[in-house]
């Protein structure tokens, strides 16, 4: 009876700490997992990287095509900067993948009206993993969109995150208030 109840034990043990090896996003990228990023990258042009699967995981709502957003880790954002770069038959430079490497932040862009944004501070955004609420060490605008939509780009820092674990991502602005379900182990 003792030899059951030790292996359930470890049974238990392994399936509670399976989503802790999962491919949550990593801190810190081995030069071999930057250059498979830009390789993965590469092998899309321009926005064609937001219909591959590693960006796909990476993105919430309607993203790219309307408002809701993606997650930047190291991966994704190597990915999506080498297919950006593909379009215009350019590569990564060392200096890049440098800054990449020493990054110990990455970026929340979110797509909102931007009809009552005139300051990135009009727009707050939060990462709730249960009682933890996290807030962007800065918060910049990105790129304005023709479609009178405006990105804000949201930089947090990776040790205040736990990256395999599932966020809601809030947007308010002071008209609206959004919510987004990720799970950051979904995300390379």
């Amino acid at each position: 009876m003792s030899i059951i109840k030790r292996c359930s034990a470890i049974v238990t043990c392994a399936l509670l700490c399976m989503p802790s090896l999962s491919e949550a996003f990593e801190i810190h990228l081995k030069q071999a997992q930057i250059k498979e990023a830009n390789e993965y990258g590469s092998k899309y042009v321009g926005k064609d990287i937001f219909s591959s699967e590693v960006v796909k995981n990476a993105c919430f709502g309607d993203y790219p095509g309307g408002e809701g957003g993606i997650v930047l880790s190291k991966y994704v954002y190597t990915a999506v900067v080498s297919a950006m770069h593909a379009m215009k038959d350019k590569a990564l430079t060392p200096e890049d993948i440098k800054e990449i490497e020493e990054s110990a932040t990455f970026k929340v862009v979110v797509v909102i009206s931007d009809e009552d944004v005139k300051i990135p501070e009009d727009v707050q955004l939060v990462l709730v993993q249960g009682t933890n609420n996290i807030l962007p060490q800065k918060t910049v605008f990105g790129v304005k969109r023709k479609d009178y939509k405006q990105s804000i780009d949201g930089i947090f820092q990776y040790d205040k995150i736990n990256p395999g674990a599932n966020t809601t991502i809030l947007v308010k602005t002071r008209k609206i208030q959004k919510k987004y379900k990720i799970d950051f182990s979904d995300i390379k």
